[in-house]
């Protein structure tokens, strides 16, 4: 294994001492800010008195520097240490210098009972946190403010019993891994019981963890598929937005503003897998008969009443008064209230982005293969938890979600792994037609397949704690019970206040989600594609996968349960749940996207679109946007295709790179540079023009500390703070003078969560006005109000420039705006352990390089590809135009070049 003298260097600089180093590729990780969020009473009490993040726990900050200044920390495999941990005979556990444990153990129980072990001591309240929340009881620690979200998560969860009986549906090695993870959990909450050495946070909300179960850790892997592999269920919002702008605008404008901004099908969107690759039809549908069945289903839209957008199952149930609650006398501290407020807002913004990189031996200077993830689970704090571990063939370091036994995102020996958040459409609403129960045994009754039938009811017990003046105290005496009701498509989220219609809604995955573990355990254990590639037939989640490994192989799949759409649906809006349009089928593993050691050389994914033919984001919130020509992902392609002598080292530069980068730089900046040559711009739009000419892209061009900013706010440099005053000039030039309505859709439509420069749908229709060469897809209307493209932008530059000389001068030099900052905080926001502020960075939270040197003999170079067919108009659910050789591969054959056969 090759090791760089930088890399060597960088580690010492950053005050990281090496672990010895067992047989393995060359890695290198960061977690930000530290892999552990355990905060004591004494190290609270240090940290308060001296304001250094340092002092409020080991390991709590120790990473965000080295993350600020893009180094990293060594991320091979361990040797067994001198002075292990030995929780209990045949485990150990070894700590390395920056609180990653590594774990061996003698059994696949002892493996996971040291994971849960380790995990516990340092995320404890952290995994306690994340399985109430899975489970629908964080009130019990955060007061009546959480009741709400608990009663979603019961009316959409599982039972206790179904939550038992999925794990008993697991393979013999999950349930040992379950039961491993959760004695060794428990171990470790018994020992801190003993002691009173609880974390900080305990005595601030008065209150102590409980031992975790079987169906805790169950419950936590649905949540996990939930909030993080899944998409859907919000088609409301695009009803909503449908007949506003149909009402507005009327109704063939109407409808036609909503597709420019929510569109599917442009054959021009950036994807992951190759055309010559494969085509992966998601509808048989052909696309001139898209418009016709669009307006079908916007007919029946109408007829929706929009209260089915909110319900119990959407957080949406009244939150306990005051007058329901016993005033107890209690001088409970203001921080808890802070605390409380801040894992409620936790709990809201669990959500997933990502990207990965693979890189075959093709496209290196040595016939490596190569792999970068970079899950973006934001900092405040991390669900993510880095852990190694080894025994009963279990050979895997990298990151999970504390409360879950698998190493999720990683490495082992042979074969490395990244995920991305896939943002297909698993999730689908169904209208009801309902009626109050008939027999009055208080269940309600649904119409389906033309007969009434009677909803699978439960009473769920919703225990909350008392609150004064917002502070949660005592225990968890009360008590709000409320009704949950399944239709045959799944739970009811929400009923009309007359009882005659309610929303169900239908998860693929309903009852399989803790397959997932499955699988990545078996990932934990693969030494060659051949057998990782078993284990993503197991998965049931949508997670995209990127795949490298020691025989030079590259992959990407886009997997899970996806259900056979009926042909004529429409992904934007709800169906009816009258029986004929129900979806019982799944798509078989082959019809999904996919490619094995492509062409090109590389796979790239930034929860962009992952092959022509597949379904566009349902363009609901900012996870699943319709796919176009600008995504951020552009950035990566750009880059990576650009050279075939990538190295190891070399992936710090395409880190950096996506780090730093606005992404919209690569759309629009050539369209602005071309003013230079009109003749009709002022003094101030030229001297903008000059700037923006010698403008690398960067968002920090003002090389800011990108660690943390003490007493200051960071700044971006004048070309950069031009450039995103022209981009946001010409979005208002060209969208907000329609109609509130369409204004009011695309501001939904150019949110993008923490992406701060991505390309969101909003600029994608700019794009597609300003250049139509980007775009399959006709604009419906003249945006540019008889203007040419060229003169659009030209207003925008002027609007722009006036706005910024009238703030800040003359002197466009001398402009500068703020740089985006990003909290990093604690699991209670800072009310117990540290909360600073960090300038934005577009990384992962946790970020792994993976270096496989080439294979004994080194590896061919593939045939050139040959010319891309054209999209298919219709056919079967198969992938088209996908090497024969491929589609054995992906069903186990594996013979295709460079694949092992140990």
């Amino acid at each position: 294994m090759r090791r760089s003298v930088v890399l060597v260097l960088a580690l010492l600089v950053a005050g990281a001492v090496p672990a010895t180093a067992a047989e393995g590729p060359s890695a290198v990780s960061v977690l930000a800010p530290g892999n552990s969020t355990t905060y004591t009473m004494e190290g609270q009490a240090r940290g308060t008195a001296t304001g250094d993040p340092d002092d409020f726990g080991a390991h709590v900050d120790d990473q965000r520097e080295l993350y600020g200044d893009f180094e990293f920390k060594d991320g091979r495999f361990r040797d067994r240490c001198d002075d292990p941990l030995v929780p209990r005979p045949g485990v150990e556990v070894c700590y390395d210098g920056f609180g990653v444990p590594a774990i061996w153990g003698e059994t696949g129980e002892d493996v996971w009972f040291g994971a849960g072990y380790a995990v516990a001591r340092i995320r404890l309240f952290l995994m306690d946190a994340t399985i109430r929340t899975a489970r629908g009881t964080l009130a019990e620690l955060t007061g009546p403010d959480g009741v709400p979200a608990d009663v979603a998560t019961r009316t959409t969860g599982y039972s206790d019993a179904e939550l038992t009986a999925m794990y008993g549906r697991t393979s013999a090695e999950g349930r040992e891994a379950i039961d491993g993870y959760v004695a060794g959990a428990n171990a470790w909450i018994d020992e801190v019981l003993a002691t009173g050495d609880l974390p900080a946070e305990y005595a601030l909300l008065t209150t102590a963890p409980r031992h975790l179960t079987r169906e805790d850790v169950v419950a936590t892997g649905v949540l996990m598929t939930r909030f993080v592999a899944s998409e859907g269920g919000t088609e409301m919002a695009n009803v909503a937005a449908l007949r506003g702008l149909e009402d507005a605008l009327g109704e063939d404008a109407g409808r036609a503003a909503f597709q420019d901004l929510v569109w599917t099908g442009d054959e021009r969107a950036v994807v992951t897998v190759p055309r010559e690759e494969g085509v992966f039809p998601r509808t048989t549908l052909a696309p001139s008969e898209r418009q016709r069945v669009f307006d079908r289903w916007a007919d029946y839209a109408r007829t929706v009443p929009l209260e089915l957008a909110e319900g119990q199952g959407t957080g949406a149930h009244p939150t306990p008064g005051a007058e329901d609650l016993v005033a107890l006398s209690a001088d409970a501290p203001d921080p808890a209230g802070a605390a409380r407020a801040a894992l409620e807002e936790w709990r809201s913004a669990l959500t997933g982005g990502s990207f990965l990189v693979a890189i075959g031996p093709e496209r290196t200077a040595d016939g490596d293969a190569l792999l970068m993830s970079e899950p973006q689970l934001g900092y405040d704090p991390t669900l993510l938890v880095e852990l190694e571990v080894h025994g009963d063939g279990y050979k895997a370091r990298g990151t999970s979600v504390a409360g879950v036994p698998t190493v999720g995102i990683g490495y082992g020996e042979r074969v490395a792994w990244a995920l991305t958040t896939g943002n297909a459409k698993t999730i689908d609403s169904y209208i009801e037609t309902t009626r109050p129960d008939s027999d009055d045994d208080g269940v309600p009754e649904y119409r389906h397949d033309g007969v009434w039938k009677p909803m699978t009811c439960r009473d769920e017990d919703v225990h909350y704690r008392a609150a004064v003046e917002g502070v949660p105290v005592g225990p968890p005496a009360f008590t709000e019970t409320v009704q949950v009701c399944r239709t045959v498509h799944g739970p009811v989220v929400a009923t009309s206040e007359d009882g005659t219609a309610a929303r169900s809604l239908q998860y693929a995955m309903w009852g399989r989600e803790v397959e997932t573990i499955d699988g990545i355990l078996q990932w934990n254990r693969a030494r060659n594609l051949e057998e990782f590639a078993a284990g993503m037939r197991k998965v049931t989640w949508n997670e995209n996968t990127g795949y490298a490994d020691a025989d030079g192989n590259i992959a990407f799949w886009h997997p899970g349960l996806h259900h056979v759409r009926p042909p004529e649906s429409d992904l934007r809006l709800p169906l009816p749940g009258t029986g004929e349009w129900d979806m019982d089928e799944h798509l078989p593993f082959e019809a999904l996207p996919h490619t094995v050691n492509p062409r090109q050389g590389y796979v790239v994914n930034w929860n962009n679109k992952p092959a022509h033919g597949w379904g566009d984001g349902v363009g609901m919130s900012y996870t699943s946007y319709p796919a176009g020509h600008g995504q951020r992902v552009t950035n990566l392609v750009d880059v990576i295709s650009s050279r075939s002598d990538w190295t190891f080292d070399g992936l710090r530069d395409i880190d950096r790179y996506a780090a730093t980068r606005d992404m919209r730089a690569t759309e629009f900046l050539p369209l602005l540079l071309a003013l230079e040559q009109r003749g009709d711009l002022g003094g101030l739009e030229r001297a903008a023009l000059e700037l923006l000419a010698g403008w690398d892209g960067s968002a920090n061009s003002e090389g800011a500390d990108m660690r943390f900013t003490e007493g200051g706010q960071a700044t971006v440099g004048a070309a950069a703070t031009i450039f995103a005053a022209t981009v946001d000039a010409l979005r208002d030039e060209l969208l907000h003078d329609v109609d509130p309505a369409f204004t009011a859709l695309a501001e939904r439509q150019h949110r993008s969560g923490r992406h701060v420069y991505d390309v969101s749908p909003a600029l994608n229709l700019v794009l597609r006005v300003v250049d139509p060469s980007t775009s399959s897809l006709t604009p419906s209307r003249d945006y540019l109000e008889g203007r040419t493209a060229a003169e659009a932008l030209r207003d925008a530059l002027s609007a722009a420039v006036e706005v910024l000389a009238a703030e800040q001068g003359e002197d466009p030099s001398t402009w500068r705006s703020p740089y985006q900052m990003e909290p990093v905080c604690s699991p209670t926001g800072g009310a117990i352990g540290p909360c600073v502020d960090m300038p934005f960075l577009e990384r992962g939270t946790w970020i792994h390089l993976v270096g496989f040197p080439a294979p004994a003999g080194g590896a061919p170079v593939p045939a050139p590809a040959p010319p891309a067919p054209p999209l298919p108009t219709t056919g079967p659910l198969v992938p088209l135009a996908l090497p024969a050789l491929l589609a054995l591969a992906l069903a186990g054959v594996l013979t295709r070049r460079r694949v092992s056969r140990r």
